[in-house]
C-alpha cells in the first residue's frame, strides 16, 4: 500500500477520520442517556449565540465548524508526532487528545471561546472520553497511513517529493 508522504494531507485525513470515533462516543453516551454534550454544538457556539446553534444552519456551522478544527488538530499531530516519534502511538495520541479537550473544552470555553458554556459534569467527563478516541484512533491512521520518513524530526521542513534526495 502507498503511503501518505505529505503531512498536511495525512494531518487532515487522520483529524477526520479521529473524529468520526468521536461522533460516534458522542453518539453512544447521548443514546444512552448519560450525556447530551455534542462537539458540533460547542463549535458552533463559537460563532453563533446558544439559540441559535441548533437551527438547521446552526447545525451545518457547527458540522463545519468541529470537522475544520479536527482536521487542524490532524495537522498538529502530525508535527508532534515527528518531534516525539511514532512509538506508542496510541498512548501519545490519546493524550494529545485529552489535552486538546483541557485546551479547547476547558481554558478556551473559559475564556469565551464558546456561547456553550459552561456544561454539565457528565456531559464534560463523556466530551473528555469522547477526545481520548479521537486522539487514539486520529494517531492509529497517522501511523498507519503516513510514510515512516515522515515521523523523524530531521526530516521536519521537507517533503518526501524528491526521496532520492534526502540520501
Amino acid at each position: 500500500m502507498r503511503k501518505i508522504k505529505d503531512r498536511f494531507s495525512l494531518g487532515v485525513i487522520s483529524g477526520l477520520g479521529g473524529n468520526l470515533a468521536k461522533i460516534a462516543v458522542e453518539r453512544f453516551f447521548n443514546h444512552t442517556g448519560f450525556s447530551k454534550s455534542k462537539g458540533r454544538t460547542t463549535a458552533a457556539g463559537i460563532f453563533l449565540k446558544k439559540s441559535q446553534v441548533n437551527t438547521p444552519y446552526g447545525k451545518v456551522v457547527g458540522f463545519i465548524e468541529d470537522n475544520m478544527i479536527a482536521a487542524g488538530l490532524g495537522v498538529t499531530c502530525i508535527y508532534w508526532f515527528t518531534f516525539m516519534g511514532k512509538d506508542r502511538y496510541l498512548l501519545k495520541g490519546a493524550a494529545l487528545g485529552a489535552f486538546e479537550w483541557s485546551a479547547l473544552y476547558g481554558i478556551a470555553s473559559k475564556l469565551g471561546a464558546t456561547s456553550i458554556y459552561p456544561i454539565k459534569p457528565k456531559d464534560a467527563f463523556a466530551a473528555c472520553l469522547s477526545h481520548l478516541a479521537f486522539g487514539a484512533v486520529k494517531s492509529g491512521i497517522a501511523v498507519n497511513l503516513g510514510d515512516s520518513r515522515l515521523f523523524k524530526p530531521s526530516n521536519l521542513t521537507v517533503e518526501i517529493d524528491d526521496p532520492e534526495r534526502l540520501f
